[in-house]
C-alpha cells in the first residue's frame, strides 16, 4: 500500500480517483473550494472508495477561493506533515495551482500526473518527464457510484440475460435472421408483442396464438424453428402453437430493439475483448441511496434491490475500457434528436467529460427527405458518434467500429 498523495478537487470525477485505482494508497488528501468540494460529491468520493480501496483513508481540506496566502500555508503544512507525500496535478482551480507553484519552488516535494484516457502517469521529479506506462481499471458499477448513481437490479446483465456459449450462439443466428429480414423484424416482432401479451401461455408454456390476428409471421416462426429456438411449432388454419426455447428467447422475439442490444454487446464482449468490462440494459439510479455494497460479495451484484428509486434512466450498453466509459444508445427504427439529447443527458451526469457516446443504428442513416446530413451533423456537435447500418455490417466491422472511437491504441 503506497503512502500519501495530495489532489487537487477536481469538478470531473475520475480525475479525482486515478491514484486509488492506480496505487491504493494509505491516504489521500484533497484540497479544494467549497463550491466544487460539495457533500454529494464528497459521499459518493467515499463510497466508491469503500468499494475498490476500502483501507484507503480520505481527508478533505476546504480553501478559501481568493486567499492566496491562506492556500500557500495549507500546502505548507501539508508537505511538513506527511513526509514524502506525492502530489497528483490534475484539477484543482488557478489560485490552488498558483499557491502550489511558489511551495514547490522553496521545498522539495513529488509530482505525478495520472492519464484518465490511458493510464500513463507522468513523473515531473526529474530533469526530464518520466513517463510509465499502465492501466487503471474499475466497473460499470464502480463507475455509477462514482457520479452518484448506481446500478438497479433491474439491469438486462443480471436480471434477464445469462451470456452462456449456447446464449450467445443463439444471439447470433437470431441476429442472422433479423440481418436478412430488415424492417421486416421490427413489424414481426411487434406483431408478437402484442399477441403474446394478450395470449398468455398454458401451465406447460405452449403459447397458442390466433392466426387471424398474426399478420404474415408463419414464415417468421419457421425461421425461429430452424435455428431451434422455438419448438413444437404448429400452424394450424386458425391458430399457431410453439414452445420458446426460454424466457431469454422471448424476450428477444418480444421486444422489437433487443437482438440489435444483444448484437452490440455479444461482439464486444467476445473472445479478445478490449473491453474490461460491459453491461447491457443498465438501469441507473440517479440518487444511488439504496446502494447495497460490492458486487463481489452479494448475490444481486451489490446492486439497488428497493422499490425505492426515484430518477431512473436505461443506456442500453455501456462499455468499459480501463477507466473509461462507452455509452452506447441502440436503435432498430427511426431515429430522431431526442435520442441524440437522452444519451446526451445521461452520458454527462455518469461518465463526465472523458466518456464516450456513440449511436448504433440497425439501418442506415442516410435515407433521402430523413435529413440525415443534419441528424449527423447534430451528433457530431454533441461529440456523439453514429454507427448506422449495422444490419450490412460483418462482426469484425463491428467491432473495430467500437475499438476505433476508444481514440487509443489497445
Amino acid at each position: 500500500m503506497a503512502g500519501t498523495f495530495v489532489e487537487f478537487f477536481s469538478e470531473e470525477a475520475l480525475e479525482n480517483v486515478m491514484v486509488i485505482l492506480k496505487y491504493k494508497p494509505e491516504r489521500v488528501v484533497y484540497i479544494g473550494h467549497k463550491s466544487n468540494m460539495i457533500t454529494k460529491k464528497i459521499n459518493s468520493l467515499r463510497a466508491f472508495t469503500q468499494r475498490v480501496s476500502p483501507e484507503t483513508e480520505l481527508k478533505f481540506i476546504e480553501v478559501s477561493r481568493d486567499n492566496l496566502d491562506q492556500i500557500i500555508d495549507v500546502l505548507r503544512e501539508l508537505v511538513e506533515k506527511y513526509k514524502g507525500a506525492k502530489f497528483e496535478l490534475t484539477g484543482g482551480g488557478e489560485l490552488i495551482l498558483i499557491a502550489f507553484g511558489f511551495v514547490s519552488s522553496k521545498f522539495p516535494v513529488e509530482t505525478l500526473r495520472i492519464d484518465p484516457y490511458t493510464g500513463t502517469e507522468i513523473d515531473f521529479n526529474g530533469i526530464e518527464l518520466e513517463r510509465k506506462s499502465g492501466h487503471v481499471q474499475m466497473s460499470v458499477a464502480d463507475n455509477m457510484i462514482l457520479h452518484g448513481g448506481c446500478l438497479t437490479n433491474l439491469t438486462g446483465s443480471y436480471s434477464t440475460w445469462r451470456f452462456t456459449d449456447d446464449f450467445r450462439n443463439d444471439i447470433r443466428a437470431i441476429w442472422n435472421i433479423a440481418k436478412k429480414m430488415k424492417s421486416k423484424w421490427n413489424k414481426c416482432t411487434a406483431i408478437i408483442e402484442e399477441l403474446v401479451k394478450a395470449n398468455p401461455p398454458d401451465e406447460s408454456g405452449l403459447y397458442t396464438l390466433p392466426r387471424s390476428a398474426s399478420g404474415d409471421i408463419t414464415e417468421f416462426f419457421f425461421k425461429l424453428k430452424n435455428i431451434g429456438v422455438v419448438s413444437e411449432l404448429h400452424i394450424a388454419k386458425r391458430s399457431i402453437s410453439f414452445y420458446f426455447k426460454n424466457d431469454m428467447i422471448r424476450h428477444i422475439v418480444t421486444k422489437t430493439g433487443n437482438i440489435l442490444e444483444l448484437h452490440v454487446y455479444d461482439v464486444a464482449t467476445s473472445d479478445n475483448s478490449k473491453f474490461t468490462d460491459a453491461v447491457i440494459g443498465a438501469m441507473i439510479d440517479w440518487n444511488g441511496d439504496n446502494r447495497k455494497g460490492d458486487r463481489k460479495s452479494l448475490p444481486e451484484g451489490g446492486y439497488d434491490n428497493s422499490t425505492n428509486i426515484d430518477t431512473v434512466n436505461e443506456i442500453d450498453v455501456i462499455l468499459m475500457r480501463d477507466a473509461i466509459p462507452t455509452f452506447i444508445s441502440c436503435k432498430s427504427g427511426k431515429v430522431g434528436s431526442v435520442a441524440l439529447h437522452e444519451l446526451q443527458t445521461v452520458t454527462r451526469r455518469f461518465g463526465g467529460k472523458y466518456a464516450i457516446k456513440a449511436l448504433v443504428m440497425a439501418t442506415p442513416c442516410e435515407n433521402p427527405g430523413s435529413g440525415a446530413g443534419f441528424f449527423r451533423k447534430r451528433a457530431k456537435d454533441m461529440h456523439i458518434w453514429v454507427i448506422d447500418d449495422v444490419y450490412s455490417m460483418s462482426d469484425e466491422a463491428l467491432r473495430q467500429k467500437l475499438i476505433k472511437i476508444q481514440g487509443v491504441s489497445f
